[in-house]
């Protein structure tokens, strides 16, 4: 997400400039976006849901890994007993390695569902975002707002930082 955010900032910046339009003519402002969205109510909950959700999936990916390794160590002890055959530790090896190769693949998919789940979650929060940012715009007539961490240099210039929070309504 933190990309899309840098791209847009960039590709702004590089529009400006492309169009060549003096600074004299036009009102540009910046804010702090990490001054922000960790104050905005619908992050905090989409911050706490994707960790419940993390959690949840750890503990099933435990559990299964658990699973493996009481297998493993009851096979280990069957063995040092000398109770399976050849065949039987070849079987069991074989069980072994698809656990193991399952467990790796629930793990990635385990990480591909928070991702998606943390995009699905954020999603709303960046267009909450993006509406309070053209509110402040059109009500200060700025031609563009900037992520400050963008800005490789600037003298001064208008912070909307507390302006966009009072547009979401998060008190400062």
């Amino acid at each position: 997400m933190k990309n899309v955010l840098n791209l847009l900032s960039v590709l702004t910046v590089i529009a400006f400039m492309a169009l060549g339009t003096t600074a004299n003519a036009q009102k540009i402002a910046y804010i702090v976006s990490e001054d922000i969205v960790p104050e905005m109510p619908a992050y905090k909950r989409a911050k706490s849901e994707v960790e419940a959700y993390g959690k949840q999936l750890q503990k099933v990916l435990e559990a299964k890994q658990k699973e493996a390794q009481d297998y493993y160590q009851e096979i280990m002890e069957k063995a040092q007993r000398g109770e399976l055959t050849p065949k039987q530790e070849q079987e069991a090896q074989a069980k072994l390695q698809k656990m193991q190769a399952d467990l790796q693949k629930e793990a990635a998919d385990a990480d591909k569902k928070l991702m998606d789940k943390e995009g699905e979650l954020t999603k709303p929060l960046y267009q909450e975002l993006d509406n309070a940012l053209k509110k402040v715009a059109k009500e200060n007539q700025y031609s563009y707002i900037l992520d400050k961490k963008f800005l490789l240099y600037s003298e001064g210039g208008i912070d909307a930082t507390e302006k966009v929070k009072t547009a979401l309504g998060i008190s400062w």
